[in-house]
């Protein structure tokens, strides 16, 4: 019996720290990206949920004996006003009750229950709110890997993320690109890329292999000339070619995605691009 009761006082007294558990679990589930969830067996889990009740319930302490005591001072400057009897503060009881030293009441216990209900309701509403959100805004909470720190922080922080996606090569060298703003991109529970949406990309074909430089070749006498450098040997890069722009949202699978390069750029920069180029003329319609 007294095991029961002590497991059953040790749940109450955790249970503000439990509860936010399971409210960031449900939080990270709804993201892009699923993280695995802190399971109560870890010690970082165990270890936050009793700091966050130890908190909360030091907090929850203070504001009540801060009610009680501007209660009695109402009281006794004002005694025709009557607040009912004086009670003790529920938490106070509640620890005298499990250290054994007398018995919890009735009425200690309805408000106890009522403490801790405001305690959770509390805690999950702020970490279901925006406020929690912007409280570790640099914090990748819903394990999105590099989407978070190249796309979504900085989506969020007054840059545009500009996407280049190079889809599969063609006939070993060729192959078709794409560069726009990202307007979507989809992840699977493992982090890895489902899709990748682009707002009106403009479109290219690529060539991959090894490319000699544009510079004139020497004559085999210019080769043995004193103080001339050697021949440039050819390196390896990229090259684009045949650029046009493809309308509308242009969205591309995993399955046809070679390899995704991203550019944030910021958005006073593309506002004083807009405002520094000339609109295209219209063209009448015969």
């Amino acid at each position: 019996m007294a095991l029961t009761l002590g497991l059953l006082a040790s749940v109450l007294v955790l249970l503000p720290g439990l509860a936010v558990l399971a409210a960031f679990n449900f939080r990270t589930r709804r993201g892009g990206a699923r993280r695995p969830e802190l399971a109560l067996t870890t010690i970082s889990a165990l270890v936050m949920a009793a700091a966050v009740s130890i908190v909360v319930h030091l907090v929850a302490w203070a504001a009540i004996e801060g009610a009680l005591a501007f209660a009695i001072a109402l009281h006794l400057a004002y005694p025709v006003l009557d607040l009912g009897p004086t009670i003790e503060n529920p938490l106070t009881s509640f620890f005298a009750a499990v250290a054994g030293s007398k018995p919890m009441a009735f009425s200690g216990a309805v408000a106890l229950g009522m403490v801790l209900i405001t305690e959770i309701v509390a805690l999950v509403n702020f970490v279901l709110s925006e406020t929690f959100e912007l409280a570790f805004d640099e914090y990748d909470l819903n394990g999105q890997g590099w989407v978070f720190e190249h796309i979504t922080r900085p989506a969020e922080n007054g840059y545009t993320p500009v996407g280049h996606v190079f889809t599969a090569t063609m006939s070993g060298k060729y192959g078709i690109a794409y560069k726009g703003p990202i307007v979507d991109i989809r992840q699977g529970d493992k982090g890895e890329i489902l899709s990748i949406a682009l707002a009106r990309p403009e479109r290219f074909l690529y060539e991959l292999g090894t490319f000699d430089d544009d510079t004139p070749k020497k004559s085999w006498i210019e080769r043995f000339l004193p103080g001339d450098a050697e021949e440039p040997e050819p390196h390896s890069g990229v090259r684009h070619h045949e650029k046009d722009y493809a309308g509308g949202v242009v969205a591309l699978d995993a399955r046809v995605i070679n390899n995704i390069v991203v550019r944030s750029i910021a958005d006073e920069l593309l506002e004083q691009i807009d405002e520094e180029v000339p609109d295209e003329p219209e063209v009448p319609l015969a």
